[in-house]
């Protein structure tokens, strides 16, 4: 298979950008994951077919790009007054002046953020930012630390990251990514991500076993698994 990224402009303007996946498949399929559009083609989909394809879904492209961006609940401006979500609460970004600093903390629904006369938006940024990916490190190191223990599962290596188009990763030398953009979810969610990588040590594929083993330790994985996933398939 392989992977890029890239773009087309349709014929009323519109620039597109998205991931293109060719693979062994039949369908043009897409799916919209954290914001970002993926299209998977067959192998010999030359790029008219593909912009043909894109092209005639924009308007449902445009609709859930936007209704993905909104669901996965995290800052867009990172700006005061803006609300996301981190552990399934929303929180309402909030600038408090104060002669010293002190970290970022929740208190009342709101994210506080120190600032002084000559803070500027970049700071604001880097606050919000700092604390979303601080969180997401210790949620998913407190998730990974049980459920291994749990399972009697254990990565070779587990890294937090930005991943471009899925929650997380599980490679053949048992080297497992979480993308820290989970930790707008609940703590059942970042479970249900962590065991899904977990259980890939023992099922590399998405097998029939693959699926018993992670509801045995996430009964509720189809609801949480939906929750998160905005896709459309092309028959």
């Amino acid at each position: 298979m392989a992977k890029y990224s890239t773009y087309i402009t349709t014929a009323d303007g519109r620039r597109i950008e998205f991931t293109l996946d060719r693979g062994r498949r039949k369908n043009a399929a897409l799916a919209i994951s954290e914001g970002r559009l993926i299209v998977r083609v067959p192998m010999n989909a030359d790029p008219a077919q593909i912009h043909r394809f894109i092209e005639e879904h924009a308007d449902w492209i445009e609709e859930n790009l936007a209704k993905s961006a909104k669901q996965s609940g995290l800052p867009q401006k990172f700006a005061d007054g803006e609300t996301f979500r981190i552990l399934g609460e929303w929180v309402t970004i909030t600038a408090v002046a104060a002669e010293k600093y002190f970290p970022p903390k929740i208190e009342d629904g709101r994210l506080l953020i120190a600032v002084c006369c000559s803070t500027d938006s970049g700071y604001m940024a880097r606050q919000v930012q700092s604390f979303i990916i601080e969180c997401a490190n210790r949620e998913i190191t407190e998730s990974m630390r049980r459920l291994t223990k749990l399972m009697g599962l254990y990565p070779s290596k587990i890294t937090v990251k930005d991943l471009s188009a899925s929650w997380g990763r599980c490679n053949s030398k048992g080297n497992i990514s979480i993308n820290y953009k989970v930790v707008s979810y609940s703590k059942a969610h970042i479970d249900y991500v962590c065991i899904h990588e977990l259980s890939h040590l023992v099922h590399m594929d998405h097998s029939a076993d693959f699926w018993a083993l992670v509801e045995r330790y996430c009964p509720d994985w189809r609801q949480i698994r939906s929750s998160m996933r905005v896709s459309a398939d092309e028959e």
